[in-house]
């Protein structure tokens, strides 16, 4: 029995379930990848309720204070 595997008419089988098991991790793989990207799509294409924007900012002036002139002999 230790050589069970190795059987012809076994291996055969052996061979087989590990092509499917990778076949459905492949389609398991694929079929969230699908989940994944249609939940995305439905959320970027679902129109944004005014309620939820994000507050408008208010620009200030850094320094309101106009800058200092300094006095030159230049005309």
């Amino acid at each position: 029995m230790p050589n069970f595997l190795l059987d012809p008419g076994v291996a055969i089988y052996a061979a087989l379930a590990v092509a499917l098991v990778v076949w459905l991790g492949v389609f398991a793989f694929l079929w969230r990848l699908d989940r994944q990207a249609r939940e995305l799509r439905r959320r970027l294409d679902a129109p944004t309720r005014p309620d939820t924007t994000a507050p408008r900012a208010i620009l200030e002036p850094r320094n309101p204070h106009p800058p200092a002139r300094v006095a030159t002999n230049d005309k």
